[in-house]
């Protein structure tokens, strides 16, 4: 199995969408992002829920063209997807759009791992069980699901309302 391609799919992409280097100390205080929200269950009707164990779902399935030009307010020019079998640990999607992107990514974490400390992140609260804002992403913790939502295209506080929504959306699917 190849694992070089995906690895720099996502490589690529995140220079791409402008992430900068993250400074981790594994014996730092988490982010303070709490949720008075009950953790929502699958309803997809894709099956259980992989919150905390089974195969990664690719996110190319999870929202329609439709939802994505609802939640964006972009109409979809180019969807990229990331090729992977089912079972794959890591999985993303990427719609490019008149004037911007969606991408969403999905990948299998702990919450010690989703938790350590990264410089210049802002606490996002009533998403999932813990969030934050950290280079235009929105990354969110849902069981053992890390969630990673990066939409462009906006203001930055439209593109996290919008990465915010589109979260929303995704978690009953996961």
């Amino acid at each position: 199995m190849n694992h070089r391609r995906p690895f720099a799919a996502l490589v690529a992409c995140l220079a791409l969408t402008g992430c900068g280097v993250v400074d981790q100390a594994s014996t730092a205080s988490p982010p303070a992002a709490t949720s008075a929200a009950p953790a929502p269950t699958a309803a997809s009707g894709l099956g259980d829920s992989v919150k905390d164990s089974g195969d990664i779902p690719d996110p190319c399935t999870l929202l329609s063209k439709k939802q994505v030009t609802e939640l964006t307010g972009r109409e979809i020019t180019q969807i990229d997807k990331d090729g992977l079998p089912a079972g794959d640990t890591n999985r993303f999607c990427q719609w490019q759009q008149a004037g911007g992107q969606l991408a969403v990514f999905l990948s299998r974490t702990t919450e010690q791992d989703f938790t350590v400390k990264i410089a210049d992140a802002t606490p996002v609260n009533d998403i999932g069980e813990r969030a934050f804002q950290l280079a235009g992403h929105l990354y969110v913790l849902y069981g053992t699901v890390s969630i990673d939502v990066y939409s462009r295209g906006d203001s930055d506080d439209e593109n996290l309302a919008e990465a915010t929504a589109v979260a929303q959306v995704l978690i009953p699917k996961i």
